[in-house]
């Protein structure tokens, strides 16, 4: 029976073209997010994302078509450099709004300064022209009430001589002041609302960062499962094996510089006890299950081949060839850092000998749509094997 973590595979099985839909939706919040109110765009930032995590769970890149994986990366990475644009406007603006406070507030600092000034001024001239001394040869035309007339003259010279062009030059700076003001004012309010803009781009891209690397993640997990395969399959069908690389190398060349730093899992224990059941050599943990699975499909009229069991040590040589000759490069380094392509050693059922690639005529199993196929598909699952869609010939115990 398949395990708990081979039900969730089966349950994220999916169209291949559903990786390009997750990320095409996800890259169109882009613009769906454009425009409104902080509060709205948090509405709609969550709807995004929670559409967006109810179509991640389908992704399958362990099946998905190399083209269609390697345009899902681009838009996964258009995806977030859109994001990043996004955040990057919202920065200028709030620092072009800070710009134009800083130049009003310092404005307001100097008509301030001015306006006082000028009443100083002012009511220095209107002192000057009170307290003015008048001839004695004046003091006639003055009258009974010299100080009453000096007033007067005084009141006149701040109607019609240089005291009014005081007067208008302190209500120019006055309404200057509050025109400052008034843009100060706005100035706070828009850096405020971009302020509150740039931490909801930065959400999204921090949510386009996530589904880019789980994107990523599912992409290097199918190479690594694929490039295994190849090597896998180099005895029974060379020119499938070369199918295989060339549709990573695509792969490769599109993850080579995203791929995330990731551990190794290597099998436990050193000696692995092998079989030949038909022909075929697994681990003695599935001889009964393999060889009962072989009879039936005779009963049936297909005698089946194949190929199982393959070294570990095969595998590291590959990768010391391909990658590099330290530890990292053969066990932690990233298969589409390779040239060629090629898999981590220890990730493979093979490595296990808990996989088998069947054969029938001679020839690898290529199409789902004949007798073979179709009749190996009703019997496999009675005796534990599974088979991964995208490769009509891998069987295991788990589907991977």
């Amino acid at each position: 029976m398949p395990t708990d973590s081979n039900s969730t595979f089966r349950r994220r099985a999916a169209s291949p073209l559903v990786v390009a839909v997750v990320i095409a939706v996800v890259a169109a919040g882009v613009g769906f997010v454009s425009a409104g109110t902080p509060s709205e765009l948090r509405k709609q930032r969550k709807a995004l994302r929670e559409d967006a995590a109810t179509l991640a769970v389908e992704i399958d890149a362990l099946n998905a078509e190399a083209d269609d994986l390697t345009a899902a990366l681009d838009a996964a990475q258009a995806n977030v450099d859109a994001q990043q644009a996004a955040v990057d406007s919202a920065n200028r603006a709030v620092a072009e709004a800070k710009t134009i406070e800083d130049r009003a507030r310092l404005e307001i600092t100097q008509l301030e300064r001015q306006q006082s000034q000028a009443r100083a001024d002012l009511q220095a001239t209107v002192v000057e022209s009170y307290v003015s001394f008048q001839p004695f040869d004046e003091i006639d035309v003055l009258g009974n009430d010299p100080w009453g007339a000096t007033r007067a003259s005084t009141l006149v010279d701040i109607g019609t001589g240089t005291e009014l062009e005081k007067l208008d030059e302190l209500r120019s700076i006055a309404a200057e002041l509050q025109h400052q003001q008034d843009v100060a004012a706005a100035a706070t309010a828009e850096a405020e609302a971009s302020q509150a803009e740039v931490e909801i781009r930065l959400s999204e891209l921090s949510d386009a960062l996530a589904l880019q690397e789980t994107l990523v993640e599912e992409v290097v997990l199918r190479q690594e499962h694929r490039l295994g395969e190849a090597a896998a399959l180099a005895e029974l069908d060379a020119s499938l094996t070369q199918e295989i690389r060339d549709e990573e190398q695509k792969i490769a060349d599109a993850i080579a510089s995203r791929v995330p730093p990731g551990g190794i899992s290597i099998p436990a224990g050193s000696d692995i006890d092998l079989v030949s059941v038909g022909g075929i050599t697994v681990n003695v943990l599935i001889e009964e299950s393999l060889g009962a699975l072989l009879d039936a499909m005779e009963e049936r009229g297909f005698v089946m081949g194949g190929g199982g069991y393959r070294s570990i040590e095969s595998q590291i040589r590959l990768r010391r060839a391909n990658c590099g000759t330290s530890n990292y490069a053969v066990w932690n380094m990233p298969a589409s850092r390779c040239r060629p392509p090629t898999a981590r050693p220890g990730l493979s059922q093979h490595e296990l000998g808990l996989a088998i690639d069947f054969t029938y005529n001679g020839r690898v199993l290529r199409s789902r749509r004949t007798d073979v196929f179709r009749t190996l598909a009703e019997l496999a699952p009675k005796y534990g094997f599974y088979n991964l869609p995208s490769e009509p010939w891998h069987w295991s115990t788990t589907g991977g």
